[in-house]
């Protein structure tokens, strides 16, 4: 059962996720219907009660486990993953670590709501993966000046930020996701031969709804297509961080 529990929350990440992010449905149609996931990425704010420790609890219980960990000083960020003995795709979890900000990004980032426990149900779970309230606008702005990772767990909250089609051939699936009109990453992530190659497509924006009416697009989650030798299972920190910009406005 608790396979089949894992299997069932990553499905309805996935439906919510493709039904906003129309470049993934694009790469599903290429791949004939069906493709392998390499892994879904979730971002988080570091905090007593919350952030990595408080994330990977409800994916540990589903048999997931422990199996690496990154740093990104520059962009004050660090980064867990987990693997799955029965070959589910892998769970990337990354922390804002806010103690390491400005007093004032500090203060913005109090505005976004303390996580609650993720419940047991699996159906639950999946909504838990949720939007925010509403961000004040001026607030997403400020804050986007010294962490864009910031403003987008204010935009979008607890909200997977990507899935990853996992293929054998990185540069000739971005070059047919280009003919399908796809806007992607200007470069691939590793050189030819790396363990591991990566990139992605553009982020999709989305409407972020904000306090007091109205509005704003913002850069929500892009799909990602990674290229992985057999025998390497993690990833690589350097492509991981460009990656992290993809949310970038204007990037």
């Amino acid at each position: 059962m608790t396979t089949d529990s894992a299997h069932r929350l990553l499905d309805l990440l996935w439906e919510r996720y493709a039904a906003e992010v129309p470049y993934a449905r694009t790469f599903v149609q290429l791949s004939g219907g069906r493709f392998r996931n390499d892994h879904v990425a979730l971002r988080s704010l570091a905090r007593p009660g919350g952030g990595i420790a408080l994330f990977s609890q409800s994916f540990i219980r589903l048999g997931w486990k422990a199996a690496g960990a990154y740093t990104f000083p520059d962009a004050h960020l660090s980064a867990i993953y987990l693997s799955h003995p029965a070959g589910l795709p892998r769970i990337f979890i990354s922390e804002l670590k806010q103690e390491e900000l400005s007093p004032r990004a500090r203060e913005l980032l109090a505005r976004l709501p303390e996580d609650p426990a993720p419940p047991e149900d699996v159906d639950a779970l999946a909504a838990w993966f949720g939007s925010p309230p509403p961000p004040d606008e001026a607030a997403l702005l400020e804050l986007e000046k010294e962490s864009q990772y910031g403003a987008w767990l204010l935009a979008f909250g607890r909200k997977v930020n990507h899935f990853t089609g996992s293929v054998d051939d990185v540069e000739a699936w971005q070059k047919r996701m280009r003919e399908a009109g796809v806007p992607m990453k200007a470069d691939i992530e590793g050189a030819p031969g790396t363990s591991l190659r990566q990139t992605a497509t553009q982020a999709a924006p989305l409407p972020v709804l904000l306090e007091g009416g109205g509005s704003r697009s913002w850069p929500y989650a892009y799909f990602e297509i990674a290229q992985r030798t057999p025998d390497f299972d993690g990833f690589l920190g350097p492509q991981a961080r460009a990656l992290f910009d993809m949310t970038k406005r204007g990037g």
